[in-house]
């Protein structure tokens, strides 16, 4: 945020309404009724209003969400309707409500909306506004992240009258209604003085479906950055809490995100081909969400005495991509050149990155949002049952070489990598590993181009740590 203030100054207003909206909305809200509306400085200070927006997205948020809007434009970009009843809703008909009347001023009633998941679309589909680069507003807008459009654009939709056999919610996968174990969670939805079973009468029944709140998804970075510079940032959570969500991330990624598999290992001569396919198991593109992500492919070729003749995709102990020299890649640097998309690699400093490069007014790549007019590259990996004659197709497609590659499909890509690999140096290891990054260390050095004391803290916690890739899939074969 104090990046994007720094690159249009003028805008300062409007960014921040943005980005609170859907990162500060208990402080969005109440400032759209007492006319304090959230500002960056408000976060140093020490108040109740400060306080709430720090909380950033509470319960209270999605609960109290009406489903006035759902699944429509109007309730994109944090739109969302809050009730003025203090009425917190939940999939439970005729909720017994004294106990969370009594101590919380919240009555729960029935509303099974929250399940649905055009209530997670209404912060998860957002659109800025294009700006030129003097900070002229062009009249255009910019798909800076539509996780729920792509869901809509797949087989995964539940949304519409006849359902895919694979089709589940956001909070099928998000919020799982089944233990760790895969049992059927079950619960109480109320206590009265710390006694179970209804004061031992059966007033309150298990019910289901109860969802474990973890919100699981794919980012090990930021609960890692928090973990490590808790002094600092004195979280609520302790060290254990945030281990567990990073564990639970790495799970999500290595058992529910994506397969890879060699499909191909052929040689002529001194040359030898390996085919990869790569399959996305999530239900939107891989990567979604905020365009500092990336996904790519590491592939290593080691001959008989340990050498390496030929690697694609290797990085360092920061998260930064690498020739056989082991010097860093010039696409990794702020200003450098952006990897095309491909689907035969022949050279060390190539590599598979499947990502969303923005473009700005002239068609330059750009990593301010609020530049951002185009996309430049879009080849992030679709999910299963991607229409390009879907409504949603326009702002959840496919953008430069990638759409003219005819192995990108939904739901899945092919590479091929070309080396050269003599046979009397073999047998030859083939090691391959799909990988993925939040924060990638070519869209951090564009942000650390801003001199602003928020930007100037992260770059401090990212020099000490980097940014480590994490493994979706990985793969061993023995070439002869």
């Amino acid at each position: 945020m104090s990046a994007e203030i720094a690159a249009t100054p003028s805008r300062k207003a409007e960014i921040e309404a943005k980005c609170f909206s859907c990162h500060g909305p208990m402080a969005k809200r109440a400032g759209l009724k007492d006319g304090a509306l959230p500002t960056l400085e408000m976060v140093y200070t020490d108040t109740d209003r400060s306080q709430i927006l720090l909380d950033g997205v509470s319960c209270t948020v999605c609960h109290q969400s009406t489903e006035e809007n759902f699944g429509e434009e109007s309730g994109y970009s944090g739109n969302f309707v809050v009730n003025d009843y203090r009425e917190i809703y939940g999939p439970h008909a005729n909720p017994f409500g004294m106990p969370m009347s009594r101590m919380s001023g919240y009555d729960p009633v029935y509303g099974d909306h929250v399940l649905e998941s055009a209530l997670c679309g209404t912060c998860h589909t957002l659109f800025t506004n294009t700006l030129d680069p003097d900070g002229t507003a062009t009249g255009d807008r910019f798909a800076e992240q539509t996780p729920y459009l792509e869901w809509r654009n797949s087989v995964y939709n539940d949304e519409v009258t006849n359902l895919s056999p694979d089709a589940a919610s956001c909070q099928d996968c998000h919020q799982p209604k089944t233990s760790v174990d895969g049992v059927e969670i079950r619960t109480e939805i109320a206590r009265m003085g710390g006694m179970h079973g209804g004061m031992g009468g059966g007033m309150f029944p298990a019910r289901s479906p109860y969802g474990r709140h973890v919100f699981v998804g794919a980012n090990t970075f930021v609960p890692t950055l928090i973990r490590d510079n808790a002094a600092e940032l004195q979280p609520n959570a302790s060290a254990a809490a945030l281990n567990a969500t990073i564990a639970a991330a790495r799970e999500e990624l290595q058992e529910r995100t994506a397969t890879m598999e060699l499909v191909e290992a052929s040689r002529v001569g001194d040359r030898v081909r390996l085919t990869l396919r790569l399959e996305n198991l999530a239900g939107h593109k891989l990567p979604t969400g905020f365009p500092s992500r990336r996904a790519w492919v590491r592939l290593e070729v080691i001959d008989d005495t340990g050498e390496v003749p030929f690697a694609s995709g290797v990085t360092d102990d920061k998260g930064r991509l690498l020739n056989l020299d082991g010097e860093v890649l010039a696409s990794e640097a702020a200003g450098g050149p952006i990897q095309a998309h491909r689907n035969l690699i022949s050279s060390d400093e190539e590599v598979l990155i499947f990502e969303d490069i923005m473009g700005d007014v002239n068609g330059n790549a750009t990593f301010t949002l609020l530049r951002a007019a185009v996309h430049l590259k879009d080849n992030r990996l679709l999910p299963k049952g991607w229409n390009p004659n879907h409504p949603d197709a326009e702002h959840t497609g496919v953008y430069g070489a990638a759409s003219q590659d005819g192995n990108f499909v939904d739901g899945a890509d092919t590479v091929t990598y070309e080396v050269r690999a003599p046979v009397e140096n073999g047998p030859y290891r083939v090691r391959a590993a799909f990988l993925y990054q939040t924060l990638n260390p070519r869209f951090a050095a564009e942000l650390f181009s801003f001199d602003t004391a928020e930007v100037e803290t992260l770059e401090r916690y990212y020099a000490a740590s980097g940014s480590p890739p994490e493994t979706m899939a990985e793969l061993e074969y023995v070439l002869e």
